[in-house]
């Protein structure tokens, strides 16, 4: 009799061991499963950013070239390359559009545009009479535009003639030639008197100051 009760003793044992191995093989079993829809969510989360981040980076990317963006400008001001003066064009975005911000000086008057880099459709344009003077104002100027560049240029390593824009006028009855230069974020305002040559004022602060 005590040899029956032992045997079905280890009978017992040995099926709760089973059911016991069972239970964890498919425990195993579940979090194989969800280890797995893990990973296909995770990797559909990768493909759904990815492709969310070449979507804004096409829609940001350029379908026109600086050089189209500043014919674009001249064909709309009526006015030719040989007749503009210190023209600056930069690329930046807005509001997730790509656009060219095309700035020049023609005779008397300043010329602002925002041109689409996509389409190249003008979003905003302005033009300002800038000196009243005309060509007369450079007539008399005893230093000439193009020393009063360098003079300019020779303030920020590594500038070139096009991150410069300058003109002259006439402020408090003194002829003088005022610009700016943008060069590696930082944009740098001044006037220059075009009698001695001497920089009258400068002014440097980041292009992302408003």
């Amino acid at each position: 009799m005590k040899r029956k009760i032992l045997i079905l003793a280890v009978l017992m044992s040995i099926m709760a061991i089973m059911a016991g191995c069972g239970e964890k093989n498919k425990t195993s079993s579940d979090l194989s499963s969800d280890t797995t829809q893990l990973s296909e969510s995770l990797a559909d989360t990768s493909v759904t950013e990815q492709y969310e981040s070449t979507t804004i980076s096409q829609s940001a990317s350029a379908s026109i070239s600086e050089d189209d963006a500043k014919k674009i400008a001249l064909k709309d001001a009526n006015v030719s390359e040989s007749e503009v003066n210190g023209i600056r064009i930069n690329q930046k975005i807005d509001d997730g559009m790509s656009l060219y911000e095309v700035d020049f000086y023609a005779g008397n008057k300043e010329y602002e545009y925002e041109i689409s880099a996509q389409d190249g459709s003008i979003r905003i344009k302005d033009t300002d009479i800038d000196n009243d003077f005309g060509s007369t104002v450079q007539n008399n100027a005893g230093v000439s535009l193009d020393k009063a560049k360098k003079t300019a240029l020779s303030k920020v390593k590594g500038a070139t003639e096009k991150d410069i824009r300058i003109h002259s006028e006439y402020d408090d009855g003194r002829q003088i030639y005022e610009g700016s230069i943008v060069y590696k974020d930082m944009e740098y305002d001044f006037e220059i008197d075009s009698e001695t040559g001497n920089i009258i004022s400068w002014e440097a602060e980041s292009v992302f100051d408003d």
